[in-house]
């Protein structure tokens, strides 16, 4: 083998995988940003649907897609009870795919209420029939909606190529999102920031409870395919990648003369 092509791949660096990530923040720090959220510079009932909208990327794990898409009928039940484990549909999601995603976390739940009642108050998206089912609102009206000059509607979608596929991306909530983390303090962090949180919190959690179902409750929580996608929303953990070089590696001889037996 001649040197250049021994040496070739000293000229031809392997391009690595690099991806961007966002300032991640604990709950303890994104509860108390969720309590920024409203102040006196902030009309009230818009303060509340941002506070709703956080909660639900940080911790249900949804994209701003999701949270632009997802429905009355999917976030409630019929008797207004908000639901435990919420489904949304494939034409909501990233992935065109169902997926089930948890509304568990009591300050989510409380949050949620609030702005549902509000929606009830100001007779916003309400069942034109006059029905008290899914607490009087319209089932197929987004939870989350756009107040454009006085006018709540739907926020608008844009459709995005990538890799040869084709997607939905709710530009309006992720810049909406950008913003908020970057006006309260958080600037390195994007409408990505409550996914890469949570999961990362999720992440040492279940490693230091030793749960031996953790990828795969990592990559549901996260609503992928894969476990690869996961990857960019989790931290290397060095201290498990040193026990395994350990166990790999031989113990070293010692050096010096042997013994004398005499």
């Amino acid at each position: 083998m001649s040197d250049d092509l021994a040496y070739k791949w000293v000229w031809n660096i392997p391009e690595m995988r690099t991806v961007k990530q966002p300032e991640v923040l604990s709950p303890e720090e994104f509860l108390d940003l969720i309590e920024r959220l409203d102040n006196e510079n902030v009309d009230a009932l818009i303060a509340l649907r941002n506070q709703c909208m956080m909660l639900m990327t940080y911790f249900s794990c949804f994209r701003a897609v999701e949270v632009s898409q997802w429905k009355v009928k999917e976030c409630l039940s019929r008797t207004g009870t908000i639901c435990q484990m919420t489904k949304l549909r494939k034409e909501a999601t990233k992935g065109k795919y169902p997926i089930i995603a948890p509304v568990v976390v009591i300050e989510q739940r409380e949050m949620l209420n609030k702005w549902l009642e509000a929606r009830v108050k100001y007779n916003i998206c309400t069942d034109k029939s006059g029905s008290k089912d899914y607490m009087g609102l319209d089932p197929d009206s987004n939870v989350f909606l756009s107040n454009w000059r006085g006018t709540w509607q739907n926020f608008s979608l844009t459709r995005k190529i990538s890799k040869g596929k084709e997607y939905l991306v709710a530009t309006a909530v992720q810049n909406l999102l950008t913003k908020l983390y970057k006006d309260y303090g958080f600037p390195r962090t994007s409408s990505h920031g409550g996914r890469h949180s949570f999961s990362r919190f999720a992440q040492k959690l279940l490693e230091k409870k030793n749960n031996p179902d953790a990828e795969r409750i990592l990559q549901n929580l996260l609503h992928h395919r894969s476990s690869e996608s996961k990857r960019d929303y989790t931290d290397v953990n060095f201290n498990h990648i040193r026990e395994c070089a350990k166990k790999i590696m031989p113990r070293p001889k010692k050096r010096g003369r042997k013994p004398n037996k005499t």
